[in-house]
């Protein structure tokens, strides 16, 4: 658990933001400039704030009453940022046991060999980074990071100059990171899909205020807002089966979803992606459309904003569709109702894992 009632000025901007944080994945979200870095910044020790405190668990790590700081060296925290931030002079091996190394024997945690597997490097131990793909850096920044056992790991939009590709890669390593180490992270993004899959909680933060705090879907009403926020995309994670001469079949949590035909082989694990504004939701089952994918659903929750719906259907997998209120309230569609998802296998995306 860690928790924080932070203010803090810089020039133009002012930072003050209060939360609680648990030990899941918690998302920081909103658009370019509202203070996402900065308040990683603060809770890391990297920027003092001016007022405030900062504990983690029963330890204080700041206390402008107290006048408690704890250095960011004693704090056991792991940043992961945008670019990866390696090393350009060492290896992949040597930037991941470079924290490692700096740790007394007695107290080391983890096999950076080990970690190095578990995150697919281990054939690239003795390339330098100017040799790896983005997504590669970023897996060998998140070694590194895990590699000093941190009580806490940050990731600062790390996926943000990764393709779609990439991204559904590493968000899928971060997700099985947390479940096998079971550390604390903070994720911050301004993409609200990457907030979506990979998150348990998160917080909406505008011109350095918290907005909100929910768990991710709920905040979509206060991303539709900002035009600076990635339009939404649901990613999921699946498995390649049967395929036609123009067609392929993704399991996806129990559900198969048509896709345009995939040179893979069945069994392939793959990233799914689809726009929530490709599907089209219907009240009743409908026939005679080109549509491939025809899936029944149950509505869970909606969210209304400026002319705006997000639709939350259960089917088997979690779909968010975007619609109009308009378009809402002439099908009648009301939490719990069936509804049908409809969308051509041309708008589904996909990727290796």
């Amino acid at each position: 658990m860690i928790s924080f009632n932070l203010q803090m000025k810089r020039s133009e901007f002012r930072l003050d933001a209060t939360g609680e944080f648990g030990s899941g994945i918690t998302a920081v979200f909103g658009p370019s400039g509202a203070g996402k870095s900065s308040l990683l910044d603060c809770l890391a020790g990297s920027v003092r704030p001016d007022s405030g405190y900062v504990q983690m668990d029963k330890t204080t790590w700041y206390s402008s009453l107290d006048k408690v700081w704890v250095t960011p060296e004693n704090r056991r925290v792991g940043t992961v940022y945008q670019d990866g931030a390696l090393f350009p002079h060492l290896d992949v091996k040597s930037n991941i046991e470079f924290g490692w190394k700096l740790i007394p024997e007695h107290k080391r945690q983890l096999d950076p060999l080990e970690l190095a597997d578990f995150m697919g490097l281990s054939n690239l131990m003795s390339r330098g980074p100017s040799t790896l793909s983005g997504g590669e850096r970023q897996r060998v920044a998140i070694a590194r990071s895990l590699a000093t056992m941190p009580r806490l790991l940050l990731l600062d939009e790390p996926l943000a100059s990764l393709d779609t590709a990439r991204r559904g890669s590493i968000l899928n390593y971060l997700k099985r990171v947390h479940a096998e180490f079971d550390i604390p992270m903070i994720y911050v993004s301004h993409s609200i899909s990457e907030v979506v899959a990979i998150s348990s909680s998160a917080m909406m933060l505008e011109a350095g205020k918290v907005v909100g705090f929910d768990h991710p879907t709920a905040l979509l009403p206060y991303a539709s807002k900002s035009e600076t926020i990635d339009k939404f995309e649901n990613i999921f994670d699946g498995v390649i089966g049967s395929s036609t001469d123009y067609l392929t079949k993704v399991e996806v949590n129990g559900v198969e979803i048509s896709t345009g035909r995939q040179s893979k082989c069945m069994g392939e694990r793959v990233m799914v992606s689809l726009g929530a504004n490709q599907i089209i939701l219907a009240a009743e089952r409908p026939e005679n459309i080109s549509a491939r994918n025809i899936i029944k659903g149950k509505v869970v929750e909606t969210w209304s904003n400026l002319g705006k719906v997000f639709v939350h259907v259960d089917a088997g997998p979690k779909f968010i569709v975007e619609l109009t209120e308009n378009a809402l309230k002439d099908l009648g569609i009301l939490i719990g109702c069936d509804v049908f998802l409809v969308f051509k296998s041309s708008s589904v995306a996909v990727f290796d894992t």
